[in-house]
């Protein structure tokens, strides 16, 4: 979400005239778009802004602007208070009008053309936002709180902008939102959405992220059975694999819910590729729920998994972390160790497979279950092709273009 929303933000500034550099020096502003949804995000977040203060006396003309979840939840009298060289304060809840504030400092737009850039992914993969904020109110999550309940936009405008990404010379869509799923829009729900996108001319991949377990419709099965462009990956959150835990965290489902759900599904897409967030702490967490969820890493056989120490996002005094920082950092390792074991398997069941293969450059792209492969001759930039897998290194899987 963050990358798309700094995709919008150097969009505006390209209506004005101008061009994005990884220059500090050359630079006439400074955007830093920050995260909240851990402390040492924030933490990142606030340092760049105080390194700014040398540049700042450097180039007294130029602009420093401070957007997003760190700037929404601390604050533009604090911010500009304890850095008074910031010269816009812009926070997530507002971040859609941040040309608003474009315009205080440097003017109107010049041009009314989106001028998007992929500044993140390859130009064969876009993203499109759909909705913004959350309305599902997990315990350990400050998303709600900074980017405010979910807001859906209309079907008609996310195709008109995946239209313009594929104009744009994109061949994958990448759909957004905090629970993408929910997405409801008069008498459109999720899955008419995504027909709605796929018969956009030139889309021939669709994926989106991230989904929440609840929100899937008995339709959504049906669409992804019938239709080989819905990506074959998934990226599903389950956070824990204690029903405690999980109860406590306020997710709304069980364990059993979540793999009866990831069965459904792959009975929908025969290997289909699941990879998920854990969060290792929660407080109250006991070793008995720790290993729950160690376990369902394999019963669930994720392809991958983010997987993160507990950081409060309150200042609840019952949020508070009650494990020894050493604790987390043990289970993180037996964690970690667990996804590496899995994942591992999980790439091998793919040799001697055919994979369908999206390059971004002559020899390397991604597979529809969201596999990295490489070939060694046969790619081509933007090429869909059937790719024989014939070994794994890692977390990539090598393969031989198949000659049509």
């Amino acid at each position: 979400m963050n990358e798309a929303d700094s995709e919008d933000i150097a969009a505006a500034f390209a209506r004005r005239g101008f061009a994005v550099t990884d220059e500090l020096k050359k630079a006439d502003a400074v955007v830093v778009n920050t995260c909240t949804v851990r402390q040492r995000a924030e933490d990142k977040a606030i340092s760049q802004v105080g390194r700014l203060r040398v540049w700042k006396e450097k180039h007294p003309g130029g602009k420093i602007f401070v957007v997003g979840c760190a700037a929404q939840k601390l604050g533009a009298k604090y911010l500009k208070q304890r850095f008074p060289f910031v010269d816009e304060v812009v926070g997530a809840k507002a971040i859609a009008d941040f040309e608003d504030a474009l315009a205080d400092q440097f003017g109107p737009a010049e041009t009314s053309e989106a001028a998007h850039k992929n500044l993140f992914r390859s130009p064969q993969t876009a993203y499109v936002t759909i909705m913004r904020g959350c309305s599902h109110r997990c315990s350990y999550c400050i998303v709600p709180a900074v980017r405010g309940p979910a807001t859906f936009l209309p079907a008609g405008e996310i195709v008109k902008d995946a239209a313009a990404r594929v104009k744009s010379g994109a061949r994958e869509i990448v759909l957004l939102g905090q629970t993408v799923n929910a997405w409801k829009h008069g008498n459109t729900g999720f899955a008419g959405l995504l027909k709605k996108v796929l018969a956009v001319p030139g889309v021939e991949r669709l994926r989106f992220m991230s989904p929440h377990p609840l929100y899937f419709k008995e339709d959504f099965a049906g669409l992804l059975a019938a239709e080989p462009r819905l990506a074959r990956h998934l990226h599903l959150p389950a956070q824990s694999g204690s029903d405690r835990i999980l109860k406590e965290m306020r997710r709304g489902y069980t364990r059993g819910q979540y793999l009866k759900l990831l069965e459904k599904l792959r009975a929908a897409a025969p290997g289909l590729a699941v990879s998920t967030d854990f969060i290792v702490g929660y407080p109250g967490e006991t070793e008995a729920d720790f290993r729950d969820t160690l376990a369902l890493v394999g019963e669930a056989r994720f392809s991958m998994a983010y997987c993160f120490k507990y950081s409060p996002r309150t200042d609840r005094p019952e949020m508070a972390s009650d494990l020894p920082d050493a604790v987390m950092e043990e289970r993180l390792s037996r964690l970690l160790a667990e996804v590496k074991r899995v994942s591992r398997l999980v790439l091998d069941e793919r040799i001697g497979k055919i994979e369908e293969v999206l390059f971004e450059t002559a020899d390397y792209g991604r597979t529809s279950g969201n596999f990295s492969l490489r070939v060694k001759t046969g790619g081509a930039p933007g090429s869909l092709l059937k790719v024989k897998v014939t070994g794994a290194d890692r977390n990539t899987l090598n393969g031989k273009v198949i000659a049509e």
